[in-house]
């Protein structure tokens, strides 16, 4: 019996892995390198300062990274399922969206001072925080409509444009941030317009992929699918949602107490560790990323087997890079602090005790970010909030000031009890999370994923060899003998499916590494999916040279099938052949899977 193996499973993920690995460590390391540079060209207070109107750049944010990454996900899945139309309504609802809302943030620039009085309290640090609210809001079109792109591209067949871009942007985003911090009285106000410069200057990366006939998302207006598409995206993109409020809600309520109850001191060290998380996030977000540039196509494409191995693979390579971080940061904690320009005095010593404290909510932290991702990417949208409301709002808040308030009346020992608070709530969302999961989803596992045996699915793979391909119609037929499908029917897609792999060798060139099979009976048809990594070959575009068609054709598979449908997903052939069954073709209740 052929087995299902893992190799274009395997192949995709690090396809995607160093991609979306440069992307978010590019999109972190821009963002600790900023606080970096401002803590050492203008001081802790303006480090503080760009820190507490990071609030609002994350309020201006929200419509676009949520729709764009909800619509991704979307898209993917809709592609997955073969409805290309309705994913570039997907698409184009949230591109247009998101460009209004960018509009109407900047219109709200004007109101920059109000916003830095209410973060500040009126304190000394109103006025750096206005100024970097100024410049946030009025660069908001921009940032708004490339979100859309740099989420969209991957699933799209262009896993590499995203990093792409994101590396032009922070390399002309630091360069300014030097340049108009050291040599410009613009202060915090320079630290904004360098990330509006680094975004603008990097969009000329995104033209090969306009120009790309590889993209299968295309804009169109949508009309009529308009608010159904928008609620698709908000609702794949709810956890997001959630996330982007509740952590904007927990940064201005712990902002504001660190500020006020413990001091500027407190809020550079906390400022710190909010770092030292961007830096994790950096090293392992991208892989867990993944999850939604490749886990929500294959879910879509109800490829289970694929799913599981994406998400083990992801957590096993994740927690070993996380693990040598921790130790990394454990021996030389020192000499991080003194990167965010902390080298001496009082100050040193405080950062040095509480980085070492907050270290342990890394492995915590790990898990709930892949919990997120994971359930987003596979329709589990109120688990995956679950998770984003305790961690980022609902369990850190009252744990915060609830040991802030019992801790003792010195600096040290109040930012002690809150790294404790920080680590106690990334543990206690793991573990409500786990109670919530085995309550309403008895008798399945981590991954809520169907069990083999309850699947009608032949689920195989093949090396590219005409051996190979001879072995293909046994399997299948066996397989509809034990599903009681109708012998005729069996041995069409057992013709279509081998049929299928030879023309795949045939013209997929060297690149075929495997061929994956998959045959799924439903209530009324039997669906064929073939999947390989070969150079991009459209069947349904494909027309034989002379009147006859060959015997290894196409045209033999067009005409024995009542459908054929292809795409490039994830830069792979996706072909799906659909045979109908009569009314009275039904599976017996003790149908088992062959996978």
């Amino acid at each position: 019996m052929l087995k299902r193996n893992e190799k274009l499973i395997r192949t995709k993920l690090w396809q995607y892995l160093l991609p979306s690995v440069l992307l978010t460590a590019s999109l972190q390391i821009g963002n600790v390198v900023d606080t970096m540079l401002v803590g050492n060209i203008l001081g802790t207070d303006a480090m503080s300062a760009v820190k507490i109107g990071m609030t609002v750049d994350n309020i201006m944010e929200l419509p676009g990274y949520v729709l764009a990454v909800g619509g991704s996900i979307a898209a993917g899945m809709l592609l997955g399922r073969r409805e290309r139309e309705q994913a570039n309504h997907v698409f184009s609802t949230t591109f247009l969206v998101s460009a209004a809302c960018g509009v109407l943030f900047a219109l709200l620039s004007v109101f920059s001072p109000l916003f830095a009085g209410l973060l500040t309290g009126g304190g000394p640090l109103t006025e750096d925080v206005s100024a970097f609210v100024r410049v946030t809001l009025l660069g908001a079109p921009v940032i708004g409509v490339i979100l859309q792109f740099i989420n969209y591209v991957a699933v799209d067949n262009h896993p590499g444009v995203a990093s792409a871009y994101v590396v032009v942007s922070n390399v002309v985003n630091l360069t300014f941030d030097y340049l108009l911090l050291s040599f410009t009285p613009l202060g915090t106000a320079g630290a904004a317009l360098s990330t509006i410069l680094g975004y603008a200057a990097a969009t000329v990366v995104l033209i090969p992929y306009l120009r790309s006939p590889r993209r299968m998302l295309r804009f169109t207006f949508p009309k009529k699918d308009l608010y159904a598409s928008l609620a698709l995206a908000l609702g794949m993109g709810l956890p997001t949602l959630l996330y982007m409020i509740f952590d904007t809600l927990r940064g201005l309520a712990l902002n504001m107490m660190t500020v006020r109850v413990m001091g500027n001191n407190a809020m550079a060290v906390f400022t710190i560790c909010d770092n030292i998380v961007l830096i994790a996030e950096m090293l392992v977000g991208g892989i867990v990323g993944t999850l939604a540039s490749v886990g929500g196509v294959i879910y879509g494409e109800k490829d289970y087997y694929g799913v599981r191995v994406l998400a083990r693979n992801v957590l096993c390579y994740s927690y070993a890079v996380l693990a040598v971080f921790m130790a990394v940061l454990a021996v030389f904690t020192r000499q991080a602090v003194g990167f965010f320009g902390i080298t001496d005095g009082p100050l040193l010593g405080l950062a040095v005790s509480s980085l070492r404290v907050f270290i342990f909510s890394l492995p915590f932290y790990l898990l709930n970010s892949f919990m997120t991702s994971y359930y987003q990417s596979t329709e589990k949208e109120k688990l995956s909030s679950l998770v984003t409301s305790l961690r980022s709002c609902v369990a850190v808040l009252p744990l915060a000031f609830l040991l802030v308030f019992l801790a003792g009346p010195g600096e040290e020992e109040k930012l002690r009890a809150l790294m404790v608070a920080l680590i106690l709530s990334e543990a206690v969302t793991v573990l409500t999370v786990t109670v919530v999961r085995r309550f309403r989803y008895r008798g399945q596992d981590f991954l809520l994923l169907p069990r083999a045996q309850d699947e009608h699915v032949l689920d195989i793979s093949i090396d590219p060899t005409i051996e190979e391909t001879s072995r293909v119609p046994r399997e299948i037929i066996a397989f509809g003998e034990g599903c009681g499908i109708d012998r005729e029917k069996t041995n069409l897609i057992a013709m279509a499916a081998e049929e299928m792999a030879v023309n795949i060798i045939q013209y997929g060139g060297r690149r075929v590494h495997s061929i994956d099979i998959n045959l799924t009976v439903t209530e009324d048809s039997l669906i064929l999916r073939t999947r390989d990594n070969g150079i991009p070959f459209d069947p349904t575009h494909y027309a034989a040279d002379s009147g006859e068609f060959e015997i290894h054709g196409i045209e033999l598979v067009k005409r024995i099938s009542d459908k054929v449908q292809y795409l490039r997903v994830l830069d792979l052939n996706n072909t799906t052949v659909e045979i109908r069954l009569d009314p009275q073709e039904t599976k017996p209740e003790n149908e088992k899977s062959f996978s």
